[in-house]
């Protein structure tokens, strides 16, 4: 079986270095790209065996020479080539995208009977973007979500499953709805807050002033850890915004409710005895649990 990825950034030629690397019973594994600079980069680091240009791929009609096709685009494009997908097309599809709802809304719009698309998302990634940042242990002991259409074929769900945990990864089955109401806490809220403390802290006449007078950045590691997110790939994280947007908002208006209980604490005359001790004790403790280390 033939594996074509649609898209060779940071995820696509990552992955495709980790099916060679693992060791995965497939033939050839291909790429699709958009301009000739990716295509002469991706081929000059070996990321695939060929690379296309789009508008090369479509010409050739070669959809059939694959057997797994996955797309690694930002969500609003994985959309669009769901639409442009052959019907003709038997083998397995899935994608990368970081939310869910609009692409399972596009398979079950395509098909009216079974088919065999199954969505994912593996949690992996770097604030790096493009494919010279590659790296075959990218997806190495992360965590892929599996989320399914209706009229899915059955069997394409183990398989799916299967390709991923012999990539490296866990897996969880989660819904289209659960996934990005989910992920609008633990990933798309957080990238626009650290996007906002890096902007707001530059736009700080003293912060800037005073960090153009220093030999080395004024920060310490924990700005460089909150701020690290903000430095993603624009184009990805404005499509997946604005595929979760209700989602985001409801999390960013949780969030604003409890910044303004603390706003009120600090303007308080009162000292309020034991509250921040508190407060970052429940803190280290929620950090615990979210991550597992207790």
């Amino acid at each position: 079986m033939n594996v074509l990825i649609y898209g060779l950034g940071l995820m696509g030629a990552s992955l495709s270095l980790a099916i060679r690397q693992k060791n995965l019973p497939f033939g050839r594994i291909d790429g699709v790209v958009r301009s000739v600079s990716s295509r002469d980069e991706g081929l000059k680091l070996k990321v695939a065996d060929s690379i296309f240009l789009e508008s090369e791929f479509k010409e050739k009609d070669l959809w059939n020479d694959y057997g797994l096709i996955i797309y690694s685009l930002p969500v609003n494009l994985t959309c669009e080539k769901i639409a442009e997908l052959p019907l003709s097309y038997r083998g397995i599809v899935t994608d990368l995208g970081s939310t869910k709802r609009e692409i399972i809304e596009a398979v079950e719009k395509k098909y009216s009977s079974s088919h065999r698309y199954y969505s994912s998302h593996p949690m992996a990634g770097s604030e790096h973007s493009g494919l010279k940042y590659a790296q075959a242990d990218l997806y190495e002991a992360r965590l892929c979500i599996l989320t399914p259409p209706k009229r899915v074929e059955e069997g394409v769900e183990d398989f799916i499953r299967d390709f991923w945990e012999k990539i490296g990864m866990y897996t969880l089955k989660i819904e289209a709805e659960e996934h990005d109401k989910a992920l609008a806490y633990i990933s798309h809220s957080p990238h626009i807050l650290s996007s906002i403390m890096t902007n707001w802290c530059w736009e700080n006449p003293t912060v800037s002033e005073k960090t153009g007078l220093s030999p080395i950045p004024l920060t310490g590691g924990g700005f460089r850890d909150m701020s690290r997110i903000a430095g993603s790939n624009p184009e990805m994280w404005d499509a997946i915004i604005e595929t979760n947007r209700e989602p985001i908002r409801q999390s960013l208006i949780d969030f604003r409710d409890r910044l303004n209980v603390l706003i009120g604490v600090l303007g308080s005359n009162s000292e309020v005895s034991g509250f921040w001790k508190k407060f970052f004790d429940k803190a280290k403790k929620s950090r615990d649990r979210i991550l597992k280390l207790e």
